[in-house]
């Protein structure tokens, strides 16, 4: 929405849009100054789609690990869940102990 800038002259500047405020720092300042801001906006702008994209890739990269870590918890949980199954029969299989614990040792050095 464009709103009314007073100029160091008392003229009334209502700018539509970044062109009309470079029109009156050319006006008022010339055009190399103008040209510097430009340079300065066009750097900007540039810098701040990239830091975009790459915040973007960061928070999808994010999503996606902690997707998987969920992933490996709930496996984990799983092999815990049949290890103390195992536990609580009445007769204790300690190969089948041993091959949950494996596995559970396998999950967690891949992490690692």
């Amino acid at each position: 929405m464009p709103h009314a800038i007073e100029l160091k002259d008392g003229k009334i500047l209502t700018p539509f849009g970044i062109r009309d405020l470079l029109d009156a720092v050319q006006d008022y300042a010339g055009e190399e100054l103008r040209r510097e801001i430009e340079s300065y906006i066009d750097t900007n702008v540039a810098d701040i789609d990239d830091y975009e994209k790459e915040y973007d890739r960061m928070e999808q990269d994010n999503e996606r690990l902690a997707d998987h870590q969920r992933s490996v918890l709930c496996n984990i949980r799983e092999e815990v869940d049949a290890l103390d199954t195992l536990l609580h029969d009445t007769r204790l299989n300690r190969a089948r102990m041993q091959g949950a614990v494996r596995i559970i040792q396998q999950m967690i050095h891949r992490e690692l």
